[in-house]
Formats: structure tokens, sequence, C-alpha cells
């Protein structure tokens, strides 16, 4: 019975020590995409933020805050892209811009509670 219960604890265990290690990774990964987004490379920043959260999906906190990262990309994004352009599509990319400024704020109220 103790080499049954010690075989089920043992992948637990292994998982656990594991877990440090993803969660540096995924930082490592975001604090890339900061950078990106900083110097205005969305496109770097939006595949690196959907990178972590596929490779390391156990990284919480990390994709909390990619979450937010991602959205003020996008509307930062939006928000570049309404100086270019005219009509329809500055009225489609300010629509844009305006949802994911709300989204950011709701994000953020829902984090601090």
């Amino acid at each position: 019975m103790k080499h049954i219960l010690s075989i089920l604890i043992l992948p637990l265990f292994l998982c656990a020590c594991g877990g440090n290690d993803a969660n540096e990774k995924a930082n490592e990964m975001l604090s890339k995409a900061r950078t990106a987004y900083f110097h205005k490379r969305y496109a770097e920043a939006r595949d690196s933020i959907l990178s972590l959260r596929q490779k390391y999906p156990t990284a919480i906190e990390a994709r909390k805050q990619a979450i937010l990262l991602l959205d003020s990309v996008e509307m930062s994004a939006a928000a570049d892209s309404l100086r270019y352009v005219q009509g329809e599509e500055w009225e489609r990319l300010n629509v844009k811009q305006q949802f994911f400024e709300r989204k950011l704020l709701e994000d953020k109220k829902k984090d601090a509670e």
C-alpha cells in the first residue's frame, strides 16, 4: 500500500517542482512581449503572448498579466492604425479601440477585486 501511495504522490511532486520553472519562463516571455509592445512591435508582442499562453498553461499569474497586455496591444494597434485610415475603416478601428479600452478597464476592476 505504501508503494502505491508513493507512486501516486511522485507525479504530483514532480509537477509541483516543475511549476517554478514554467513560471520563470512564462515571465521571461511576458517581459519580451512588454518590450515589443513598448517599441510598438504589436505583431511580435501578440505572438509572444499567444505562445506564452499555449506553452505554459499552468503559469496562471503570467497568463493573467498576458491577457491584460494583449488587450493593451490590441487597443494600441487599433489606435495607431487610426492615423492612417479614413471612412469605414476608421470607424471599424475606432470601435475596436473603444471595445478594448472598456475591456481593459473591466479586466483591471476584476483583477483588483
